[in-house]
């Protein structure tokens, strides 16, 4: 699942263009957004490991959530500082009673958002969502959130990406959620991933990630996702993580 790396090349052959044409972005904004891209494609080549937890970050306890051919994990994550953060790379496996860890997403071929997370913002909560296939590792759930390698460069605040449902079908058994994603902003969006999390009683009983390659200046698409997990939830929880800031 190599898609930081599709979307850098139509970045850097498109991008340009169609942000200059606005007549309102400098070609160092366009520029610093290329490298920031080409950055994360470099990270992803390497294994993520968090071994110092991030202090700023409370981490909640991963709910793993199995379905017939492996599991979705959703975490749940605060910034409990003042500051934006950005890029966090996040580790998520098990770990048994005699000390054995198995890591789930340490693989360098995985998506780079599947070891990072995107954004949160200061005083703020989000949740992330991972999946794995084949069978589920024994051992007890953990996830650690460390600190950023990467240093973007930020606006005065967080670009807001909205995500809504607008419909619902059932697929061999899976439900297939089909969303809207609208990007309100003036920055342009590559890579964003979008979080489902279905809840039973306030209790997290499926979930599914999917990625927008491109959403384009105040633009909106839609995007399939499939619901992992229990079809039977009474409520849905969605989002948007921006991964461009200025």
């Amino acid at each position: 699942m190599r898609s930081v790396r599709r979307v850098s090349a139509a970045f850097a052959a498109t991008a340009p263009v169609a942000v200059l044409l606005t007549g309102c972005v400098s070609t160092q904004t366009v520029a610093s957004r290329a490298r920031l891209v080409d950055a994360r494609i470099i990270a992803s080549q390497s294994a993520t490991e968090v071994t110092q937890a991030n202090p700023s970050v409370i981490v909640g306890a991963p709910v793993v959530i199995g379905y017939p051919t492996g599991a979705v994990i959703v975490v749940a994550v605060r910034n409990d500082s003042a500051r934006r953060l950005t890029d966090l790379p996040i580790s998520v496996g098990f770990r048994t009673g005699s000390g054995r860890t198995t890591y789930v997403n340490r693989s360098t071929s995985l998506d780079y958002f599947e070891s990072h997370i995107a954004t949160i913002g200061p005083d703020a909560s989000t949740d992330w969502v991972l999946t794995i296939g084949g069978r589920i590792p024994r051992g007890r759930p953990f996830a650690t959130v460390g600190g950023s390698q990467l240093h973007p460069s930020l606006g005065r605040s967080l670009p807001s990406v909205a995500v809504s449902l607008r419909a619902t079908r059932a697929l061999a058994g899976t439900v297939i959620l089909k969303l809207s994603v609208v990007n309100r902003s003036a920055i342009p969006q590559y890579d964003l991933p979008v979080y489902a999390i279905g809840l039973r009683n306030g209790r997290e009983v499926a979930a599914g990630r999917a990625i927008v390659a491109h959403l384009g200046t105040r633009g909106t698409t839609t995007s399939g996702l499939a619901l992992l997990g229990s079809s039977r939830y009474d409520s849905l929880r969605l989002i948007a993580s921006p991964t461009i800031f200025n």
